[in-house]
């Protein structure tokens, strides 16, 4: 093991984008008591006038052949008023105010500074804005778009390749349709999403000439999904449909069928590495539209887990098989969505068993939800005649 030098001992601090070394600190507080001894008593009396200011010494140390440039320009930073973040090696980041700096150097240290500092408490630190968590999660799901596309690759392919791989994957793409038709959508909703599909279908030929081109149309198709659902103000309980069809379908679709089209007489070697690259594709950006689509505002805990629970049965069966390259970035894309989702205050779940049938007005009243929610939730078949265990 290499023997540490004293560079290696002493710990970087900054203040003011002007980083420096130091050795050690001592930081000070205590109580502001003043004791009342008076004559004939025993016991003193003493009154605490509350807590005393922090105060910090710091040691910064400077070594090389324009240390004293370097000194000068601290110096300089400390002198300007006001108060500023410092990075402190052992206490992290304090606001604080420089009080007083004395500067020590020697004819038998040339070379060589110390600036012994002392900082006092800068006040109220400023609001350090924190980011949301909902757009954190957009930007990890955008992250783990990125990843699949760069991941995505196609070999040229000749004319009979070429039409086998046009056929299986447009066959994959009528799967997305079929279950988006049965999604029970807002029709114009569904309608737009159902004739992207189809234009997708029509230039998958064109779109594989070039791989950029296919990766970003099948982007665009499955990521406007979630935006849409937005737009059209999907119900919870709509939207927990349509996120659980689309990570099913994230799973379904990452194992292509190899179904021999008319008029190719064989699926060859190339056609078959583009054919699964393709689904491995369709895959991960159906699980990217799963998860976009789940990043709302929800209205109920049941609504949420459930759009949780979908997610994760995905993830659990997609992240085994997900290359190096893309584990990493699904696992962030992933643990921003589902910290996003849990972090929404909602209000506690109501469940009641109901023996005697009840008619779904009465019921949505006594639980305090909107008739149709309750309709929706509960998959009411005759409104007037509910029973069994309904959820608020």
């Amino acid at each position: 093991m290499a023997e540490q030098s004293y560079l290696d001992r002493w710990a970087p601090a900054k203040w003011r984008d002007i980083e420096f070394l130091t050795d050690r600190h001592e930081a000070k507080a205590g109580r502001r008591l003043v004791v009342h001894e008076f004559p004939g008593a025993e016991a003193p009396l003493v009154e605490d006038l509350g807590g005393k200011a922090w105060d910090y010494q710091l040691n910064a140390y400077f070594l090389s052949k324009d240390y004293d440039l370097e000194v000068d320009a601290l110096i300089a930073e400390l002198n300007k008023p006001g108060a500023d973040w410092l990075v402190h090696p052992w206490l992290g980041r304090l606001w604080l105010r420089p009080q007083t700096w004395s500067r020590q150097e020697s004819n038998d240290a040339n070379g060589y500074c110390t600036l012994n500092i002392g900082w006092a408490p800068g006040g109220e630190p400023p609001l350090v804005p924190r980011p949301d968590a909902a757009d954190l999660a957009m930007a990890s799901l955008a992250e783990w778009a990125n990843s699949a596309e760069d991941d995505f690759d196609l070999l040229a392919m000749g004319e009979d390749a070429l039409a086998a791989f046009s056929s299986v994957t447009q066959s994959g793409m009528e799967m997305v349709r079929q279950a988006i038709s049965l999604s029970a959508l807002p029709l114009s909703f569904a309608q737009k999403i159902m004739t992207g599909a189809l234009g997708f279908q029509h230039d998958i030929a064109t779109l594989a000439a070039v791989r950029r081109s296919y990766s970003n149309a099948l982007r665009g198709l499955l990521g406007g999904i979630g935006l849409g659902a937005d737009d059209v103000g999907l119900a919870s309980g709509s939207r927990v449909r349509l996120v659980s069809r689309l990570a099913g379908l994230a799973v379904a679709s990452a194992t292509p069928t190899f179904i021999t089209p008319a008029g190719v007489s064989l699926i060859d070697a190339t056609a078959r590495t583009n054919i699964v690259a393709a689904a491995e594709l369709q895959s991960r950006l159906l699980f990217y539209a799963a998860m976009q689509t789940a990043l709302a505002d929800f209205t109920t805990e049941f609504d949420r887990d459930m759009a949780v629970l979908a997610i994760d049965t995905a993830y659990d069966a997609l992240l085994p098989a997900l290359p190096d390259t893309l584990f990493q970035a699904a696992v962030s894309a992933r643990a921003a969505v589902v910290k996003a989702l849990l972090a929404q205050d909602l209000k506690p779940q109501q469940i009641r068993d109901i023996v005697s049938p009840l008619p779904s007005t009465v019921l949505a009243h006594r639980m305090q939800i909107d008739e149709a929610v309750f309709l929706e939730r509960n998959a009411v078949r005759h409104p007037l005649f509910v029973q069994g265990r309904v959820y608020g």
